[in-house]
């Protein structure tokens, strides 16, 4: 547990003293229906996921995915889709079958594999959930998030399964696609802040305006996948499931 929460902090650049994840609260976590799953390289640490029981206000149940975070240099190794499917795995151990977890829009790898690989849909959206960031990567920045439901029964997609690669979309725009969406960002976001900071934090403000509309209008993201050097593309489609 204490390797887990240095694991965290290095994958998030946090304080040695950042309180969010302690391992008294991930034993808590283990032991009374939580989940808190590890990937090893051998003895070695090199990625983990926790997560907990949520109930909806329509009582819909489902386990939230709080965290899942992978050593810089384990990444594109798998090891997040193994910790995943970890966490599928116990979850359904439960008797739960659907899973919750929020992530960050402009990171565009994060959401390709939440919609392409694992086959999650983004049904909500929450704008500055956490308040402006003070930690990490984008201190000063609005912390909106997309949140994504998970059919844990379902099969993961294959590449067959996979929508065609989308044409290029600019940033912070749209684009119709028959009944989708099309909504274009940056692939690498880290790279675009290091490029203009400025920039970046008014891209933010129209990708707030833009996925706020599109969900509140009924649509979900269902891929998220590169259309050019440097650009990745949403595909937003009419949500059947009724919303809450």
């Amino acid at each position: 547990m204490r390797a887990a929460v240095a694991l965290y902090r290095e994958v998030f650049r946090l304080g040695d003293t950042d309180p969010a994840v302690s391992p008294r609260l991930l034993i808590s976590l283990a032991h009374n229906g939580g989940s808190v799953v590890g990937a090893f390289d051998g003895g070695d640490l090199v990625g983990f996921a926790y997560g907990f029981g949520g109930v909806d206000p329509a009582g819909r149940v489902y386990h939230y995915s709080q965290m899942a975070a992978v050593r810089d240099d384990q990444q594109g190794r798998g090891v997040g889709r193994a910790l995943k499917l970890g966490q599928r795995e116990q979850v359904l151990a439960t008797g739960v079958t659907a899973m919750r977890w929020s992530f960050d829009p402009v990171r565009t790898r994060n959401a390709h594999f939440n919609l392409d690989v694992l086959g999650a849909v983004a049904r909500w959206f929450e704008p500055n959930l956490l308040g402006i960031e003070d930690v990490g990567r984008d201190r000063g920045m609005r912390t909106d998030r997309l949140i994504v439901e998970w059919d844990l029964t379902a099969a993961l997609p294959t590449a067959r399964d996979r929508a065609p690669a989308p044409p290029p979309v600019p940033w912070g725009e749209t684009a119709r696609d028959g009944d989708a969406v099309l909504f274009g960002l940056p692939s690498d976001w880290d790279a675009h802040v290091a490029a203009g900071r400025d920039e970046s934090v008014a891209l933010r403000e129209r990708v707030a305006d833009a996925l706020g509309r599109l969900v509140a209008d009924g649509y979900a993201a269902v891929s998220c996948a590169v259309a050019s050097p440097g650009t990745a593309v949403y595909r937003f489609v009419p949500d059947p499931q009724e919303k809450h």
